[in-house]
């Protein structure tokens, strides 16, 4: 059983996770629709990388210090008691892994896309790891 605050606190996670998700698919979108796409482009896709990656760390944080076993299973319990899905709070991130993440990436990385978050992911998080994240 989790308490209530643990609960509470894994949604904001997830709610962070799920946010940074969508900015990442906005920053990939806008990116692609570009003719060339820019600096401030990159920096998007990248920040919002990094951001998931935070929240996701927090994710596992509060897993492991709550009552429960693991992230699968406090996955569970909160889909369970909340209706929160964990889903992108487990999912493992292209070049920004967090321990526990263990569901796949299920975000269409072909052609384009692909491209743009190889080039985020190598030229300019590195950048953005030396800064806190974004709440």
């Amino acid at each position: 059983m989790l308490s209530d605050d643990t609960l509470d606190a894994l949604e904001r996670d997830v709610t962070a996770c799920d946010d940074a998700r969508a900015a990442l698919e906005d920053a990939l979108d806008a990116a692609a629709a570009a003719e060339a796409p820019t600096d401030a482009h990159y920096t998007a896709i990248a920040t919002a990388l990094r951001n998931w990656q935070a929240a996701q760390q927090r994710y596992m944080d509060t897993v492991a210090a709550s009552e429960a076993s693991d992230a699968p299973t406090a996955g569970l319990l909160l889909k369970t008691k909340t209706g929160t899905d964990p889903a992108n709070a487990r999912r493992g991130l292209p070049g920004a892994s967090v321990d526990g993440a263990d569901q796949p990436f299920d975000m269409d990385l072909t052609g384009t896309r692909g491209q743009l978050l190889t080039t985020a992911l190598t030229d300019y998080l590195p950048a953005l790891s030396e800064q806190p994240p974004q709440k």
